[in-house]
């Protein structure tokens, strides 16, 4: 049972029955938002948190952002066990194609504790933050992640995620010395403030 004027109780969103609620997160919540994402999101094979999304999700929601708070995640919690077992973000941005900016909401660190798969969570807290990108008049959202599986939320693949160029330094002319006005060297430490 949630206890009465908690902050949980006064940002829960809907109960989902079973000792499941679905809530945006707290201050309060933001370690516990961290640790659960480092653990949910570890590389497969691997028995060790992801500490990259960890710091990703704790710099999201204890570092000053523009387009972010901490209240822009949803979460489902045990409270029978009082603890995270979903989590859903929506950050605003704004893009531009061919010099036309517009409104995007990029819906991030999407993740279900295995105990918990199958149960309509992130369903649940998709409709949420659908909800809240239309109300923030977010003309599009985007995910990247698993193509398949995104497509039971009504996404589609738009295009792909990774791409660049590649080049051949046998390829490359030789130049005169006196000819290259540009030079390749290691980044330093004395680089960083640049």
């Amino acid at each position: 049972m949630i206890p009465k004027g908690s902050p949980q109780e006064k940002s829960q969103i809907k109960d989902l029955g079973g000792g499941l609620i679905l809530r945006q997160a707290t201050p309060a919540d933001g370690e516990s938002l961290s640790t659960f994402n480092a653990r949910i999101h570890q590389r497969e094979g691997s028995k060790e948190p992801d500490e990259r999304v960890g710091m990703w999700t704790r710099d999201l929601v204890a570092r000053p952002h523009p387009k972010f708070t901490i209240s822009d995640f949803t979460l489902v919690e045990d409270i029978n066990l009082g603890r995270i077992v979903s989590t859903l973000g929506l950050i605003s941005q704004t893009w531009s194609y061919a010099g036309i900016q517009f409104k995007v909401g990029r819906l991030e660190l999407v993740g279900t504790d295995s105990a918990y798969r199958e149960k309509g969570l992130v369903r649940a807290q998709f409709e949420v933050l659908h909800q809240w990108s239309a109300e923030r008049n977010e003309l599009v959202q985007g995910i990247t992640g698993i193509p398949y599986y995104y497509r039971l939320f009504g996404y589609e693949m738009a295009m792909e995620l990774g791409g660049g160029r590649v080049g051949f330094k046998a390829l490359i002319p030789e130049l005169k010395a006196d000819d290259e006005p540009f030079h390749l060297r290691s980044a330093e430490d004395s680089d960083l403030p640049f």
